[in-house]
């Protein structure tokens, strides 16, 4: 995934549920209450040190996000 990939996908701007996904296995579940806010915040440029290393990690595994 990359940041150009997640601008063109319609994001719902409103509570849910999302999982980041790499084939069939879910690599991360979470949930929202903007859920393009929140998915956008994983590509922002200072990702590594509000969010950490492994969720860095998680981001560059994932090929999907539902």
């Amino acid at each position: 995934m990359n940041k150009k990939s997640i601008q063109k996908s319609k994001l719902p701007n409103f509570p849910g549920v999302y999982y980041f996904n790499k084939g069939k296995i879910t690599l991360y579940i979470g949930r929202a209450t903007s859920i393009r806010d929140r998915v956008r915040s994983y590509f922002s440029p200072d990702i590594i040190s509000s969010r950490g290393k492994l969720i860095v990690e998680m981001v560059e595994r994932a090929d999907s996000i539902k």
